[in-house]
């Protein structure tokens, strides 16, 4: 058995036309969301690069604080499993942004990667990949992780990606306006960003705002053209066929949707915890399925020990293979997620028809500083309409007291369980 893992790290699931857009250009996601199986409700559980990480080693939720989660450590993971499987394991990290130093404890071969002058991390990364994959040609039974960080800023995006969201002057008087033009026009006026800074900014500077989303678009569309890259190299390799393939993100990212850029504040919105999932099965499997149940990143986990014949012990998680051979159609009733930015915490329950948001009380609560506007206002609980308020936009909480405070007590007994 043989498996790929491809992270793009800070890939939001709503600029992906498997998942609804319409602007980006994504030719290489949106083939692989053909050929493979969709998950549309796949939810972070710690929504932190590092709490991302334990959950894939251990299929385990450590909720913030993160002091209660410390015994887990020394709990079995997935590296553990395969190692007694026989199974070999490889992890290619891009260190234009490190991830968690412990993620790479385990593994039986572990590259970390540097550009080289003149060569940008992206393309040294899949370098490292070509190369991995000729020494795993032939070979039976490994995993290969990979991890991009291209889609974390700073944005270093060559022109001809830039190109399709951002335009020149001299580009005003061509004729044929592509369908949709209204989105081009839009960005006439901006400028690509790379430096984004951290924290609050202006709601109403439509701008910054649109600087932002068409600079993630081309990086995406960038790391698009990448993955596009490996697919080539997969097509021309000896098994190739056998290999199952899971495209996910361990964050999406703050771009200004509700008015915070980066890692400012825990609030768990959708931009931020609602993570991409397509799996790509050996031969083209299932293709086109959309699996519609609540899954969580502590899945990944045991769905990889399902792939190679065996089982995590202590998991909460639980493998993804059933729903993505049709087999059952739900796992959870509600998926729970949390985030401890410095002393703030806040926590999110999903369901199908609703999202709702708890922020604790911070220990420290201050009055907003200058400057911050909303960002800087103590948070109070949120409840939204799910599907329809996608961006959560219209906080409904006064309208459905009750089923606010039911959702509270089922998200306050749920973190609570793992500790």
């Amino acid at each position: 058995m043989k498996a790929i893992v491809l992270i793009a790290r800070g890939l939001q699931a709503g600029v992906l036309g498997c998942y609804g857009n319409w602007w980006t250009i994504t030719p290489t996601l949106d083939t692989l969301a053909a050929e493979g199986v969709v998950f549309d409700w796949h939810f972070a559980d710690n929504a932190d690069p590092a709490g991302a990480r334990r959950a894939w080693r251990t299929g385990r939720y450590h909720f913030p604080p993160e002091g209660q989660a410390a015994h887990a450590e020394t709990q079995a993971d997935l590296l553990a499993v395969l190692r007694q499987q026989k199974i070999y394991t490889c992890l290619i990290l891009d260190d234009s942004h490190p991830s968690s130093s412990a993620f790479a404890i385990g593994w039986d071969k572990v590259e970390h990667v540097s550009a080289a002058e003149g060569e940008t991390p992206l393309d040294a990364v899949l370098e490292a990949v070509g190369a991995a994959l000729e020494r795993l040609e032939g070979q039976d039974d490994w995993l290969l992780w990979i991890e991009l960080a291209t889609l974390l800023p700073p944005w270093n995006v060559p022109a001809e990606f830039q190109a399709a969201y951002f335009r020149k002057e001299s580009d005003e008087e061509e004729p044929d306006e592509p369908e949709g033009s209204e989105e081009i026009e839009a960005n006439e006026s901006l400028t690509p960003l790379t430096a984004v800074p951290t924290g609050p900014i202006d709601p109403h500077d439509d701008s910054l705002y649109l600087s932002l989303q068409a600079s993630y678009a081309a990086a995406v569309s960038y790391v698009d053209a990448g993955i596009g890259q490996l697919l080539q190299a997969l097509g021309g390799l000896e098994g190739g066929e056998e290999i199952l393939l899971i495209i996910t993100t361990d964050t999406g990212q703050n771009l200004g949707e509700h008015g915070l850029v980066g890692a400012y504040r825990p609030w768990l919105h959708d931009e931020l915890i609602h993570l991409p999932l397509v799996l790509r099965l050996p031969g083209a499997a299932e293709a086109g399925r959309r699996v519609a149940a609540l899954t969580q990143a502590v899945d990944l986990a045991p769905t990889l020990a399902d792939w190679f014949k065996t089982a995590l012990p202590d998991a909460h998680g639980h493998s993804l293979l059933p729903l993505v051979r049709g087999e059952v159609e739900s796992i959870r009733p509600y998926a729970c997620v949390g985030l401890q930015i410095g002393e703030a915490v806040e926590y999110a329950l999903r369901t199908p028809e609703w999202a709702f948001l708890l922020p604790l009380p911070s220990p420290t609560s201050s009055a907003p500083k200058e400057g911050e506007g909303e960002a800087g206002i103590e948070r109070a609980p949120q409840l939204y309409v799910k599907p329809d308020d996608r961006w959560e936009v219209n906080n409904v909480l006064q309208h459905h007291l009750e089923l606010a405070e039911q959702l509270e007590r089922t998200l306050r007994d749920f973190v609570a369980t793992p500790r």
